[in-house]
């Protein structure tokens, strides 16, 4: 079974909540430079509050039996409601500055760390423990580090020392691989839909029964770009003309039709459209409306059936684990023949329905340089 694990960090200057509109939270990313506007001024204080943390939150996916894969996701965050600064001084600031940018720093370290384990084999290893220690293993160094440079700036106030911090800091930024997550639909995808449908009757069929209407239901399965379907009707009719088929069929009774469409087709998707075109194997049946366990008043039919299905998707939602897409179905059919004993005739079926797709989502962490993500981003 999955599992998610969440935590919070150690912040590097205070620890508090950060149930605050996003408007009062700045994150980190590369080049983001802060500003007097995102401090408050207090004049009754020498110390320079930065209230920066760092927030991770990961989950562990199975990818063979007993291993895991690690997925984490980290944000470096200011909380501009509680920073302050005691002035309006550049050096001020340029402190507050690096501290946002070692936060960034332990972010992408985090992250890194995580990566580097790989699959973990939960029979061997503790897959949590061995987790949550890397990531405190890079919140120790980063501590370390924060600890040597709060010591000499706040001890001196030579330009070469500060301007010593700030290119450091900024060389581990560079040289620190960025993690992101690659996500890619799974190869397997189920779909369900219902709606209305009309079959329409021609030949000896159209000469006892009228047209019929009822509801459409059914259930895709995906493989890559082939699409296996179950589509079935129930449809509400009568008869035309009284008929002779295992007993006595009255003119104008009521009956119900029902087909059921088992189909291959192949995947044509441009953007939000999709078309299918199929073939199969069908099974076409009346039977009337008000029967006991004893009638056995039956036609049925067993025929080919090509056609085409015209999917609109119009809505996707997505989580860590699945993705689902939204969609309406318009499905038209034919039976060259529905070979029903002695009352065939081709057979259209027009089909309006709306339904959802869901696929699992497979996801993977890859290590990219700084060169990678700004030809990306």
């Amino acid at each position: 079974m999955l599992k998610k694990f969440t935590a919070l960090t150690c912040y590097l200057l205070t620890i508090s909540q950060f149930t605050i509109a996003q408007s009062d939270t700045l994150h980190w990313h590369p080049g983001i430079k802060l500003k007097f506007s995102d401090f408050s001024i207090d004049h009754s204080t020498n110390h320079i509050f930065a209230d920066v943390g760092v927030h991770y939150e990961y989950t562990v996916r199975p990818t063979k039996f007993g291993k895991y894969l690690p997925i984490i996701h980290t944000n470096a965050i200011l909380n501009r409601k509680t920073a302050s600064l005691p002035a309006l001084n550049t050096t001020a600031l340029r402190y507050g500055q690096l501290l946002f940018d070692m936060s960034g720093y332990e972010s992408k370290l985090v992250k890194l760390k995580v990566f580097e384990l790989g699959e973990l084999n939960a029979r061997t290893t503790p897959v949590k423990t061995t987790i949550e220690n890397a990531i405190s293993q890079a919140n120790y160094e980063v501590s370390r580090l924060k600890k040597e440079m709060t010591e000499q700036l706040s001890t001196t106030t030579d330009e070469r020392v500060f301007a010593e911090w700030e290119a450091k800091i900024a060389d581990l930024l560079r040289n620190t691989p960025d993690v992101v997550e690659e996500t890619s639909p799974g190869e397997t995808q189920i779909g369900i839909f219902a709606g209305v449908a009309q079959s329409i009757f021609t030949g000896k069929t159209s000469d006892y029964f009228t047209h019929a209407t009822g509801i459409n239901f059914g259930f895709n399965v995906d493989v890559k770009k082939s699409r296996f379907g179950l589509d079935m009707n129930l449809d509400f009719n009568r008869t035309k003309q009284e008929l002779e088929k295992k007993g006595y069929w009255p003119a104008k009774m009521k009956t119900h039709f029902a087909s059921f469409e088992l189909t291959y087709g192949i995947k044509l998707q441009k953007n939000k459209w999709l078309t299918v075109p199929f073939a199969g194997f069908a099974v076409s049946e009346f039977t009337p409306a008000k029967a006991d366990k004893e009638d056995r008043r039956r036609l049925d039919g067993y025929s080919p059936v090509i056609g085409l299905e015209l999917n609109r998707y119009f809505r996707s939602k997505s989580d860590l684990f699945e993705s689902t897409y939204f969609f309406y179905k318009l499905r038209a059919s034919v039976n060259p023949s529905n070979l029903v004993k002695n009352y065939s005739g081709t057979q259209f079926n027009l089909k309006l329905a709306i339904g959802f797709d869901v696929s699992k989502v497979k996801s993977k962490m890859v290590k990219k340089s700084n060169y990678q993500l700004a030809v990306t981003h």
